[in-house]
């Protein structure tokens, strides 16, 4: 398909992993970095944990394929009806979609021409609030005088990276000094050290360490599921090859006490997993951690950022991490005369939403509250 000269392709997973090279361009000039729209992360993901009904689209710059210049895969709506968005694998912390950053409105503005007799909208998900896709959005649709809503708002921490010192500095005094006190009565149990890995080893050691914890019991560790465990190991895989993985680890006397997972994109870091040992909760594994993470991460010239994946007012990264990335999601109509159509959309996606916020409050409290 054609659309002033850019190119949209439908490509099955097989095509998708033919393509890498001009994919891989594709990341290094990826207007906003997505760790979980590269091909290490997302062909497994799509290999392995896909739902049906899913279309990844190719935009190229022209009819040769010169330059790749977006990817995104598509969840449309049964028989044209309702809304499309961009796949969230249940394991990526952001949608499935990536755009060249000196082409990024003409990219959207094909996906959108692609979308017009499929849908009644596309809802863009989790775009930062004022980062180049949403600038691009607005500009495409005050253009074409496309309806634009900015629905869901939300927050989630985030590191900036600007040296340990600085890190360090914006701890809130008291927490801080509470920490310090929980380390020395952890150390007083072993020799306490701090380090990081990418070895097969220590991605074994990660999911151990999850599956014996909250996650096991209920069932929502990588290990617990076959296709979920050979994901992780294939996307681990692929990352640590290509020296784009970190596998952070606290040890007492040798033995894990906690250990977490960061991806690499550019400029930006990924805070993807982290598990500790619940037999040492009353020292807070898992903080004692991300704060050994977090001063090594803030020595690393190259990084600008560390996302932390992390649900809003996440109650233990929060107090850690006081940077913060909004992020909203888009909804845009095909054509003018969509508007309305767009609307009606919204209003029966947002009583949906709220049935299923109700049904997920219910069952936490079913499950004794909610555990992080």
């Amino acid at each position: 398909m054609s659309i002033d000269a850019t190119w949209v392709e439908i490509a099955s997973v097989d095509e998708l992993a033919r393509r890498q090279a001009a994919w891989r361009a594709l990341v290094d000039r990826a207007a906003e970095p997505n760790v979980f729209a590269d091909p290490a992360f997302l062909l497994p993901a799509l290999r392995r944990l896909a739902p049906e009904r899913l279309t990844p689209l190719l935009i190229w710059r022209d009819t040769r394929r010169s330059a790749l210049i977006g990817l995104i895969v598509l969840r449309k709506p049964l028989f044209g009806l309702g809304l499309a968005r961009p796949w969230r694998s249940e394991q990526a912390g952001l949608a499935a979609m990536l755009f060249d950053r000196d082409a990024l409105e003409g990219a959207v503005a094909a996906i959108l021409a692609w979308a017009r007799p499929r849908c009644a909208g596309i809802v863009w998900s989790a775009v930062e609030r004022e980062g180049p896709l949403a600038r691009a959005l607005s500009a495409l649709a005050t253009r074409e005088r496309l309806r634009l809503d900015v629905v869901n708002p939300r927050r989630r921490a985030a590191l900036i990276v600007a040296g340990e010192e600085r890190f360090d500095a914006g701890l809130d005094k008291k927490r801080r000094k509470d920490w310090a006190r929980q380390a020395r009565r952890l150390a007083e149990r072993g020799a306490l050290s701090a380090d990081v890995a990418d070895s097969e080893a220590a991605i074994e050691d990660f999911l151990g360490l999850e599956a014996k914890g909250w996650k096991g019991a209920r069932a929502t560790a990588l290990a617990a599921e076959p296709e979920r465990l050979a994901f992780a190991r294939e996307m681990l895989a692929a990352f640590r090859e290509r020296g784009q993985l970190q596998i952070h680890a606290l040890a007492l006397d040798g033995e894990a006490a906690g250990i977490g997972v960061v991806l690499l994109a550019g400029a930006r870091a990924f805070y993807w997993k982290t598990a500790y040992d619940e037999s040492l909760a009353e020292f807070s594994p898992g903080v004692q951690l991300t704060l050994a993470l977090s001063r090594r991460l803030a020595r690393e010239s190259g990084l600008s950022l560390v996302d932390s994946c992390a649900l809003q007012d996440h109650p233990m990264i929060d107090r850690i991490w006081p940077g913060r990335l909004e992020f909203v999601d888009l909804a845009i109509a095909p054509t003018p005369e969509g508007a309305a159509r767009l609307g009606a959309w919204l209003a029966a996606d947002r009583l949906a939403r709220q049935a299923r916020e109700r049904l997920k409050r219910i069952v936490n409290r079913l499950r004794g509250g909610k555990r992080v």
